[in-house]
């Protein structure tokens, strides 16, 4: 570990005696698969396939056809959650939706998919942004809402990324994908969300950022004139996340810490952990900080990339579904987002 020293905030116990659970989890994948080839043959690419799988860890990812919205992408999620547990719509107290840049501006891409959903009777919806990391700002939230009376909460995650990285920039041109997934929360007699943890660091947040109109597109201070911005199909700007590796480490080694005192547990009782694969390196250096095992994770960012907020839910989904995650396994879940915005919780099934 380096001599740098971060900040990061005391964890606070929360007082929660109206507990919540995962009833439901769902996810959606567009039929359309794309390859590290085509990328390089459609844009003239210097770059070989196995080298960009070696190195980012992507091999394919979905790719929404053009018809899809935002909006559509979470609804396909969304409804088979809600069938897999016999809700109907108007049942829901709140949706939320974690997105990158969603339908439009306003209104919140979460209140389209009540539209879609035909939930009329829902009393909020609204959107929860925050990139990688939103899944889990929104869970944590989740808690408190069902903590004052909530019943039925639909978190659905992700969406359309690829339309608006660069195709040539290799940082970011192979690593996303387009998916979806949602959760639903309800209320338990039981604790199920052990443990809660977040922090921020502005110095690192140079390295992810998405682009604004409103602002630079170099991530510094200076404007750049409106004319010069290219960010309709170039938003997600990527510096070298070695710049930030130890604080990646000492990031991951606080999250846990803070995790396991509030918990009372020792990584010994974790079961599983869940980590962002922001790319293949980052996942295997978070891995490696808390000492576990790849076996002891789930992957899947080579056969789909980087879906950004999608990538906690997809994996917990694809847990439960190849029963790999069961109950009364105690899961740990860490995400490394754009800020640099990062934390985790521990949830026992």
């Amino acid at each position: 570990m380096s001599d740098l020293k971060f900040y990061f905030p005391k964890n606070k116990r929360k007082n929660i005696s109206r507990f919540c659970k995962i009833l439901s989890t769902a996810s959606f994948f567009p039929s359309n698969i794309l390859t590290n080839e085509e990328i390089i043959k459609s844009n003239s690419l210097p770059f070989k396939s196995g080298i960009i799988e070696k190195t980012i860890g992507v091999k394919t990812r979905r790719v929404a056809d053009d018809c899809y919205d935002d909006s559509e992408m979470l609804l396909k999620s969304a409804q088979k959650c809600l069938y897999k547990y016999r809700l109907m719509p108007d049942d829901l107290s709140r949706i939320i939706v974690n997105k990158y840049y969603g339908d439009n501006l306003l209104p919140m891409t979460a209140s389209r998919l009540q539209g879609k959903l035909k939930s009329n009777t829902a009393m909020h919806a609204f959107d929860v942004d925050g990139g990688i990391t939103s899944f889990l700002h929104s869970v944590d939230l989740i808690s408190r809402y069902i903590d004052t009376g909530d019943e039925y909460i639909l978190l659905s995650s992700g969406g359309i990324h690829r339309k608006l990285i660069s195709k040539k920039d290799p940082r970011v041109a192979f690593l996303f994908g387009d998916a979806s997934a949602s959760l639903l929360f309800g209320k338990s007699e039981k604790q199920h969300i052990l443990a809660s943890y977040f922090y921020s660091n502005y110095e690192y947040s140079h390295l992810a950022f998405s682009v604004s109109p409103l602002s630079a597109i170099d991530g510094t201070d200076e404007t750049v004139p409106f004319e010069e911005l290219t960010y309709i199909h170039d938003t997600y700007k990527m510096g070298n996340w070695k710049e930030a590796e130890e604080f990646f480490k000492e990031a991951t080694s606080v999250v846990s810490n803070n995790l396991l005192e509030e918990s009372g547990l020792n990584m010994n009782d974790i079961d599983l952990v869940l980590v962002t694969e922001n790319n293949k390196k980052i996942w295997e250096l978070t891995l490696e900080t808390l000492g576990v095992n790849e076996d002891k994770s789930i992957s899947l960012l080579r056969d789909y990339g980087n879906t950004m907020s999608a990538m906690l839910p997809l994996l917990i989904d694809n847990g439960i579904s190849t029963g790999k995650i069961v109950e009364g396994m105690n899961v740990m879940m860490v995400s490394h987002g754009e800020g640099i915005s990062g934390g985790g919780i521990i949830y026992k099934v």
